[in-house]
């Protein structure tokens, strides 16, 4: 018996809210829905170009010795400041092709041998060293001492740290818009709530292809001096290029903006009733879009979801 009650009381709540659910459906379309409009207004539009980069030197190279050998001599240590010229690491073999070379040298200048045979013998005991090919910063070190060095391993990356560049993919649809020279502002994740400045000194001819983003190209920005900053390799940015600005533009939110056949259209409302109307567009960034006709200042116009529209509907108009 308790149980057929408890069945009926669930059957009759469900009853009643099919009724209530059809009651606010029939005086939704009776009245049409709410919908956000927005006027058409002037200010200035300002587009650019966003990406992400990284922090690199301009002048940076991994150093490693021609020879093969074990390592008997380290002259440096990470973040160590070094002048170009300076002896950073020693094999065990240099000492051997030293004397060689100072032997071979001898009988150069008596003329017993060639001067290429000199230079030959020179040139393997530079291979037993590595030196520093320019002044920079020891930024990274990747071996020890008593270890074995192959011949072109790594075992050192220098680094200019006074000459810093950040280096970003742009994607192929944005690189058209950029040139050699133009303002960058660069946000580091490290130092959200400052501003770098910088210019653009590199655009690559060839893309770089993935599979994920499609094709890029790679673009280096030279970074303007900070003191209050310290600039680490390896750090990530936000890169913002400003690569057009209009005043006095006529624009709406580029979520208004439908589109027929290659034609752009908005949705305005005449008596809640919706109407499609065509306009020619121009400059456009993430949020608002230049109308150069077919709209008027302050006429307004269907904010947002223009595919789910139709010429005719009903709708009731809210103004942002």
């Amino acid at each position: 018996m308790w149980i057929f009650i408890k069945k009926y009381k669930v059957i009759a709540i469900i009853i009643s809210v099919l009724i209530l659910i059809t009651f606010i459906g029939l005086c939704a379309r009776k009245g049409g829905n709410e919908i956000a409009v927005k006027k058409a207004f002037k200010d200035t539009l300002i587009v650019t170009v966003t990406s992400n980069g990284t922090v690199r030197s301009n002048n940076e190279a991994k150093l490693s010795t021609v020879a093969s050998g074990k390592i008997v001599k380290i002259n440096v240590q990470e973040n160590e400041i070094v002048e170009k010229g300076t002896v950073l690491l020693e094999l065990n073999s240099e000492e051997q092709a030293q004397k060689d070379y100072k032997r071979m040298a001898s009988l150069g200048e008596k003329g017993f041998i060639a001067p290429q045979q000199v230079e030959l013998a020179k040139e393997q005991w530079g291979n037993t060293l590595i030196k520093a090919p320019f002044n920079g910063t020891i930024a990274k070190r990747f071996l020890e001492v008593g270890e074995m060095l192959i011949g072109g391993t790594p075992a050192f990356l220098l680094a200019d740290l006074t000459d810093m560049i950040v280096e970003t993919n742009i994607d192929e649809t944005d690189i058209g818009f950029i040139k050699v020279g133009q303002p960058v502002e660069i946000t580091l994740d490290a130092y959200k709530s400052s501003k770098l400045t910088g210019r653009i000194q590199f655009i690559a001819r060839s893309s770089l292809e993935v599979k994920e983003k499609g094709i890029t190209y790679l673009v280096k920005i030279k970074l303007y001096p900070t003191k209050d900053i310290t600039l680490r390799l390896g750090m990530t940015c936000d890169v913002n290029i400003r690569v057009a600005e209009k005043k006095d533009v006529l624009m709406i939110p580029y979520t208004a903006l439908g589109e027929d056949e290659g034609k752009k259209f908005v949705f305005i409302a005449e008596k809640n009733v919706l109407k499609r109307k065509f306009v020619t567009t121009g400059l456009e960034n993430y949020d608002n879009t230049e109308i150069l006709s077919g709209l008027a200042e302050n006429e307004i116009v269907i904010e947002n979801n223009t595919s789910k529209l139709k010429e005719g509907q009903k709708v009731k108009v809210k103004l942002k």
